[in-house]
């Protein structure tokens, strides 16, 4: 990583403020909260490369390391890995 904490090779596309609404009974945030910002960060980079709409078809695999607590700031970096005519991978 660089000192500005970046991933090498990754933007800073989203970040947001984990709220109490997005718990689930353990007092976690919820894994499905932090899927759907993982979500939304892909879109707006895909949306940004390609100048339109786009839609999500897969989501492959993830992985929780660890817990998302109330009041962490959640950043979500994103990488444009493959781009081709009709899609691309983020």
């Amino acid at each position: 990583m660089s000192e500005t904490n970046t991933p090498d090779g990754m933007e800073l596309t989203l970040r947001t403020l984990a709220m109490p609404a997005d718990t689930n009974a353990a007092g976690d945030i919820f894994g499905g909260w932090v899927m759907s910002q993982m979500d939304l960060a892909a879109a707006i980079r895909a949306n940004e490369r390609c100048n339109g709409r786009t839609v999500t078809i897969a989501a492959n695999e993830i992985v929780f390391k660890q817990p998302v607590k109330v009041g962490d700031t959640l950043c979500v970096y994103t990488a444009v890995d493959q781009v081709g005519r009709t899609s691309m991978v983020i």
